[in-house]
């Protein structure tokens, strides 16, 4: 079953669509190869959560008995504790580590993030962009976001000796939507002289921040790091309006052309045809995931098979190199900011590329620039490749 947002969608970007295009792209890909042990692939329902009603589809799923193993993609999870419960192995879009968080039967694309880390990713950026004032951005509505804010922040002091850089304010209590505006907050950013705006918004708000940017002549003083606009379409008909900036997408950029996972995922998605965005990409890493995971349970696979095998023999799963290299023997934890190590990544690893005309353009010869995980001064990042 495919369990995900498409009506109500607060975002108005595509996901469930997108999502299953994904699953589905990779599926037709493994059939073509003969399926798993002889047995086709297939996506046998797929549920609409309407943002409020995923636990109760979730618990539908559970009692029908029909599916093997759940894909989920949405913003709102609570169902995702009902279906690790009952041993329901899931396979999701990894943005809310907190439901993810110590629960063994729930595969998240990004593993278990640790949501108060002090990372290099940020600070790196804005050195990139020669800025040295930051402005830190966060939802006061999503506990995430507010948290994405401070740690944001703090990761740009933490890291402000060596690189020039601070942390002028941080605004943590921002409205969703932003439906006032920020006129206010831009005004203050001007006075404050700031330079750099990290953020822990959706895209919609911030086409809304740089809009304000223009209307008060200070685009063109002040980079945006993105999280969440790695969005072509978006982008694209945001003509020059973000251009500079840095957005970060969670897998190997697609602008990678020549990179031989990315020419398959796109040979597959343009044959399977369906709406496109970068959760397509997400659904893709998810099901590489399962059917490596039931080809290592071997031909009498069962639920607790998959999940043992991927949690007992998955050290270094990268999604035919598409991704980060995730320890599922460890991952399902979240790490923290005393201890990194234990439960993180082997190596602290982001991808970065810059917009530029509507477009995305590359900045680094290899897709991931990378840190190791248990030193952590500051170093220039090395670029890796994961193929």
């Amino acid at each position: 079953a495919v369990l995900g947002l498409r009506e109500n969608n607060p975002l108005g970007t595509c996901i469930l669509d997108c999502y299953l295009t994904g699953i589905e792209a990779y599926f037709d890909y493994q059939n073509s190869l003969g399926g798993v042990f002889g047995r086709q692939l297939v996506v046998g329902e797929v549920l609409d959560d309407e943002l409020s009603q995923h636990q109760a589809r979730a618990l539908e799923i559970i009692a029908n008995e029909d599916s093997f193993v759940v894909f989920g993609a949405t913003l709102l999870p609570p169902g995702y504790g009902d279906l690790n419960d009952a041993g329901v192995p899931t396979f999701n879009w990894g943005i809310q580590a907190p439901e993810n968080n110590g629960r063994f039967n729930l595969f998240p694309h990004l593993g278990v993030s640790c949501g108060d880390c002090l990372g290099r990713a940020v600070p790196y950026q804005m050195s990139l962009a020669g800025a040295s004032k930051a402005v830190a951005l966060g939802y006061g509505i999503s506990p995430e976001s507010k948290t994405c804010a401070n740690t944001v922040g703090a990761a740009i002091d933490f890291y402000g000796a060596d690189l020039g850089i601070e942390t002028v304010k941080v605004y943590d209590d921002l409205p969703f939507g932003l439906g006032g505006g920020v006129a206010p907050q831009v005004t203050e950013w001007i006075d404050l002289e700031a330079d750099f705006v990290a953020s822990c918004l959706d895209l919609n708000g911030m086409k809304t921040i740089a809009e304000e940017l223009v209307r008060q002549g200070y685009r063109d003083q002040i980079t945006m790091q993105h999280p969440n606009t790695y969005d072509a379409g978006f982008v694209a008909e945001a003509g020059d309006l973000f251009d500079g900036d840095f957005v970060s997408p969670q897998f190997v950029p697609f602008e990678f052309t020549d990179d031989p996972g990315i020419q398959l995922y796109n040979q597959w998605v343009d044959q399977h045809g369906g709406q496109t965005a970068e959760q397509t990409m997400v659904g893709w890493l998810n099901a590489t995931l399962f059917v490596d995971g039931v080809i290592a349970a071997g031909p009498e696979f069962d639920r607790a098979g998959l999940v043992e095998a991927i949690n007992t023999g998955f050290t270094a799963h990268t999604a035919g190199g598409l991704g980060l290299p995730l320890d599922w023997t460890r991952q399902h934890v979240a790490p923290t900011r005393e201890d990194p190590v234990t439960n993180g990544a082997a190596q602290e690893c982001f991808s970065v590329v810059q917009m530029q005309g509507g477009a995305f353009q590359t900045i680094t010869e290899q897709p991931w620039l990378c840190w190791p995980q248990d030193d952590r001064s500051w170093q220039q990042p090395v670029e890796t490749s994961f193929d």
